[in-house]
């Protein structure tokens, strides 16, 4: 065991080290165009301290989503219902805050409880029918998306109430924003399960070579399920922070989530055979991303373009995947 894990760290290192520098890469040449072109002066734009913030802030809802689809993918499946899951948390949120009153706190956890029964749900279907993840989540891509838009008929619930805009929007110590506190707290959480707990180890026996966990006592079908549930509750949460930065419930949102934290995860070295994988390396991965696409942002590139730039990482990424196996 031992062994394969030295073999697995080895491994990743190896796909984190090429895709780093590729990100790294892309930012040295961004931060030479901005040096050159950016409003005629000497000014480093894209080191500001406002800057910095504002990519670690617009990253945070991805990452938090990406630390749970590493979890799918990691024990050998995929989640692409996790965008529809943001949209049904906001507007959940927005009909029991809004709508009907109740407590911010209690609102928060029962979103978050619905958000979980809903990843349990996928790993249900998934593991007791014997369902590939892509089909079952696909369809729960579609359900999740049409229940809220019926949950709202289609039209945002709004609110001026602060406490609502509170985690979204607020910050710490006058220069910390809530969510990125709230992604580093996932973050922590999510290292400690999988390097310091007996689901952890389980999640990645279950992924690397499912016949092995299975004769060793785990039962393969749970893991699954528990990472499904996980997964849930993270794209919960993203949903929460969303809803409360925009200071509306909306059935609109998340579109495209599902591939942002895909493109998160697998830059960040996580194997789509299973297995393989770190939430460090997704944390890095978002990082990546959030680095590329913000100073596309600052150089004034389509965000068309963009979506192109985003599909080829993922592209590079699977290929070096697949040619270290």
């Amino acid at each position: 065991m031992k062994e394969s894990r030295k073999l697995l760290a080895g491994r990743i290192s190896k796909a984190s080290t090429f895709l780093i520098f590729l990100g790294l890469s892309a930012v040295i040449f961004i931060l030479t165009d901005l040096l050159k072109i950016g409003n005629n002066s000497d000014k480093w734009i894209f080191l500001e301290l406002g800057n910095i913030r504002n990519i670690l802030n617009q990253i945070s809802i991805n990452a938090i989503i990406a630390f749970g689809m590493t979890l799918v993918i990691l024990v050998n499946g995929i989640d692409l219902s996790v965008g529809s899951m943001v949209a049904v948390a906001g507007v959940t949120l927005g009909v029991f805050f809004i709508q009907l009153e109740i407590p911010l706190l209690i609102s928060y956890l029962l979103v978050l409880i619905i958000g979980g029964l809903v990843g349990f749900s996928n790993g249900m279907v998934i593991t007791k029918i014997k369902l590939p993840p892509f089909i079952v989540t696909l369809a729960s891509f579609q359900i999740f998306r049409g229940l809220a838009f019926i949950l709202v008929n289609g039209q945002a619930k709004f609110t001026t109430d602060e406490s609502f805009k509170i985690i979204g929007n607020r910050f710490l110590f006058g220069f910390m924003p809530i969510s990125i506190l709230a992604m580093l707290a996932i973050f922590i959480f999510y290292h400690l399960l999988l390097s310091r707990t007996s689901l952890g180890r389980k999640i990645y026996l279950t992924g690397g070579n499912e016949e092995a966990a299975r004769f060793s006592g785990i039962r393969i079908d749970w893991v699954r399920i528990s990472a499904y549930t996980l997964t849930g509750i993270s794209a919960t949460v993203s949903g929460i922070l969303l809803a409360s930065r925009l200071g509306s419930g909306s059935p609109n949102v998340g579109v495209g989530y599902e591939l942002d934290a895909i493109a998160a995860t697998v830059v960040g070295g996580t194997s789509f055979t299973g297995g393989m994988g770190t939430i460090t390396g997704t944390l890095i991965g978002a990082l990546i991303l959030g680095v590329i696409s913000n100073g596309l942002n600052l150089l004034g590139i389509s965000p068309f373009f963009q979506q192109i730039v985003r599909g080829l990482i993922i592209l590079s990424a699977v290929i070096l995947d697949s040619r270290k196996r």
